[in-house]
Order: C-alpha cells, then sequence, then structure tokens
C-alpha cells in the first residue's frame, strides 16, 4: 500500500466513526483501544479482545471477538447474532462500504447490534462464548454436508434424467437421511424400477 491508498483509505473516516459508534458501547465494559488504522480498528478488556476491519479489497466491515485466555478462537457477528436468537439472525451482519456515508451507516449498524445483542459477549460470559462456538459448529457442519452434498444431487438428478434408475437409486441411497420430499419419491421409484 502507497502513502496515497492510506490517505484515501482515511478519508472514509473509518477510524472516526468506531471512535463515534462503536467505542462508546465498548467502554460500559472497560474496553481502550489498543490499534487504529484505515484497515483495523482494535480494543481489548479484561478478558476480551475485539477487532472491527475493513477490507483492503472487498471494502468489507468485519468484526471479531474473543475471549483473552483462549485465543485460538474467534467469532463474528453472525456468530453473536445466531447465539443471541435461539432462531438464528433476524439482522443481517453483512456491511460493505467505499464511502464515507456508507462507512458511518455500517459502523452505525454495527454498533447498535452490539448495544442490542452483545452486551453478553462483550461482557465476555463463557455461556455465551460456548453457544457462539456450538452455532458456529453447527454451521459449519451444514455448510459441509451441503459442499459433499451438492455434487451427490446433481448426479442423481442427472441420472434421473437419463433414465439411469440404479445410479440414481445408489446416489439417492448415499445421502438417504437428508432427502428433500421430492429426492425420497424419486429414491422410491428408482428402487423400484
Amino acid at each position: 500500500m502507497t502513502a496515497q491508498d492510506n490517505n484515501a483509505r482515511e478519508h472514509l473516516g473509518f477510524v472516526k466513526a468506531v471512535a463515534n459508534y462503536i467505542a462508546p458501547v465498548l467502554a460500559e465494559h472497560e474496553f481502550t483501544c489498543t490499534e487504529a488504522t484505515p484497515y483495523v480498528v482494535r480494543f481489548e478488556s479484561s478478558g476480551v479482545s475485539m477487532e472491527i476491519f475493513h477490507d483492503r479489497l472487498s471494502y468489507e466491515i468485519e468484526v471479531a471477538f474473543g475471549l483473552k485466555d483462549d485465543p485460538s478462537q474467534h467469532y463474528n457477528l453472525r456468530d453473536m447474532l445466531d447465539a443471541a436468537t435461539d432462531t438464528g439472525h433476524k439482522e443481517s451482519s453483512f456491511f460493505q462500504a467505499s464511502k464515507f456515508d456508507r462507512v458511518v451507516v455500517s459502523i452505525k449498524g454495527i454498533a447498535e447490534l452490539l448495544q442490542q445483542e452483545g452486551q453478553r459477549v462483550l461482557a465476555g460470559e463463557p455461556a455465551v462464548y460456548r453457544r457462539m462456538a456450538e452455532m458456529a459448529r453447527l454451521r459449519n457442519e451444514a455448510y459441509t454436508k451441503q459442499v459433499v452434498q451438492d455434487p451427490i444431487r446433481r448426479a442423481a438428478e442427472e441420472a434421473w434424467e437419463r433414465h439411469d434408475y440404479a445410479k440414481a437409486r445408489d446416489l439417492y441411497g448415499s445421502i438417504a437421511g437428508d432427502l428433500t420430499s421430492a429426492e425420497r419419491k424419486r429414491l422410491e421409484y428408482a428402487q423400484n424400477h
């Protein structure tokens, strides 16, 4: 990055917006700022570390939390929202801003989420960190299952369309526990033919 690039990023007001909107929410939990650049602002309390990133390329604004006594585990806004609501987050956890006004709106939105849903995370409550870990684990397992099963589903559908019922049966059968109702009907049909 050149000095000119840094100056252009400074004009987006990321650091100032974080200081104006997020820092006051964190002050309630005795966080102090440990680093502030146009790309990252870091805060720490006695038990929690938190970083707000403004990605160099995508301009996505991301937040990461972690307990200081377990630095290998970091969680994001989505994890926080999933842990705060039993049915998953209803609020958006994706923020992206490449213009000053949008940076301010995004940082205000993050500050509101922290104020409304993140107090236990900011306080470092172990139970909420365990819940975030569990929610992240479940989401990662579901994603992995999708990545594994999508090619199987595509291949089974292609076999079905070719009337290759033996292959469709084998493929659908390999993911029998996760079939949709239409896929179950195809499996039953393929098993009988």
